[in-house]
């Protein structure tokens, strides 16, 4: 039994990637296809791109969290059907069971999701990094050029000679 809850485990991990990775060429697409759009304001195509990011990674979770959903409904880790997306994603966040139990004979699945859902969060803090560092110089202001100090005497002479400058003796 336990060797059957591992095979469907990566079996899910799988799955839950290639999900993933389908929304990460997404993403990389979108982002190519809007270099032009708002050009003149990176702080806004910065937003938006994140919006988006964020967005579009978030229901990649959603949809993976449903295809683990799937799995506890027809291995019977739950009560009712209807709890299944519930526990399903209370176990791919990592939050641990709360008011759901598993039976003995199933429970290497709940580790098995809380592990896909730490590698599908590593992996969307990742592509946020991403996003924001290719915005990212195009929206730090230019530092603005300083005015002229103006010079003393003696500093100007120290500049020229490099060195000390001799004290100017009045008479």
């Amino acid at each position: 039994m336990i060797f059957e809850e591992i095979a469907i485990g990566i079996a899910m991990m799988l799955l839950v990637m290639l999900v993933h990775l389908m929304a990460t060429y997404i993403l990389i697409d979108f982002s190519d296809a809007y270099d032009q759009i708002l050009k003149h304001h990176p702080r806004l195509r910065l937003l938006l791109a994140l919006i988006v990011a964020n967005v579009l990674l978030l229901t990649a979770h959603l949809i993976e969290v449903g295809i683990w959903a799937v799995v506890y409904a027809a291995k019977g880790l739950v009560t009712h059907h209807t709890d299944a997306y519930y526990s399903a994603f209370v176990n791919y966040t990592a939050l641990g069971y709360g008011d759901s139990l598993q039976q003995t004979a199933t429970r290497l699945i709940g580790p098995m999701t809380a592990g896909s859902g730490i590698m599908m969060f590593g992996w969307t803090t990742a592509l946020l990094f991403l996003v924001i560092q290719q915005h990212l110089p195009e929206v730090r202001r230019p530092r603005r050029p300083r005015a002229p100090r103006p010079q003393a005497h003696g500093e100007a002479a120290q500049e020229a000679t490099g060195g000390d400058s001799s004290p100017s003796v009045r008479s």
